[in-house]
């Protein structure tokens, strides 16, 4: 048997997670950091998140139809994630022909390994997608409208700029600038600076924040979120026990013990949370208009 094939048997989700899991799982998702963070980046981020799990953005989510027009923002952090796991997998694996080993090999690793679970997972049924495309099925599920990022990805398709692209799509404007956040830190190329924003500016706050709202909207409404449930499984699961370490630990690899680099890095770390604090307000904004 394969490596790959062995590693998608092994970590093969099941179809339904106890509810005592859910709830023990959800408290890896707090607002205390994981001891493995340097406390100088730990203490620098710790306010921002902090000011993302007390936003009164989730006071407004009452209905499935305020859950919808949540999704139908989010899901461009979920689309443009999968942009900064592709930059880092370009910039520290072999992508080029004729192959050649390119870099340190445990950074190769760490960046497959992520790339595996983010951009080749299961669904319910066994079936392989990424997670954006699970989420784009939880947003069909749950009734909210796919239609302008699915217009975002067909203009990317026929090679239109991204900035463009957004602008015909009808991509919401608080969207826009978290995108071109994300797009800013990806073109200046700094790989620690990328590394450090894919990993601390990542969705990790979600399962904890979203867990319990949808477990209620699903006891009275059976059915429209149970795909939203198993995509934060699944987050729960990888981020949790797996993606979250390994981009703590490519994020101190990269910054080697470096001052600049870890300043640099910090400094990154900081600016993603602002502007995932922009977007939620964009959101919370939208909801109470």
């Amino acid at each position: 048997m394969s490596w790959c094939r062995q590693r998608l048997v092994t970590s093969s989700p099941p179809v339904q997670k106890p509810l005592a899991l859910r709830g023990r799982c959800f408290v890896i998702f707090s607002s205390t950091l994981s001891t493995s963070v340097n406390p100088s980046l730990r203490d620098a981020i710790a306010p921002h998140r902090e000011a993302l799990l007390q936003h009164p953005l989730y006071h407004e989510l009452r209905t499935l139809r305020d859950l919808g027009v949540f999704m139908e923002h989010h899901v461009y952090a979920v689309w443009d994630f999968m942009s900064l796991l592709k930059a880092l997998q370009s910039r520290l694996t072999g992508v080029d022909l004729p192959w050649r080993p390119v870099g340190d090999p445990r950074f190769r690793r760490m960046i497959n390994e992520m790339v595996l679970g983010e951009e080749s997972d299961l669904d319910p049924d066994g079936n392989a997608l990424s997670h954006f495309e699970l989420y784009r099925t939880a947003m069909r599920q749950a009734g909210a409208d796919t239609q302008p990022v699915d217009r975002l990805l067909g203009h990317l398709g026929h090679g239109v700029g991204i900035e463009e692209a957004m602008d015909r799509a009808g991509c919401p404007i608080c969207a826009r600038e978290f995108v071109r956040h994300t797009f800013s830190v990806i073109a200046a190329g700094r790989i620690h600076e990328i590394a450090a924003a894919f990993t601390y500016g990542r969705e990790d706050l979600i399962p904890a924040l979203f867990g319990q709202f949808v477990s209620r909207l699903d006891a009275g409404l059976p059915g429209p979120l149970t795909t939203f449930r198993y995509y934060l499984d699944r987050h729960i699961q990888l981020d949790g026990d797996e993606h979250g370490e390994l981009g703590r630990q490519l994020v101190e690899g990269l910054c080697a013990g470096d001052p600049q680099k870890e300043s640099e890095a910090q400094t990154a770390a900081v600016e993603a949370l602002k502007a995932r604090l922009r977007f939620w307000d964009g959101i919370h904004r939208h909801l109470v208009s």
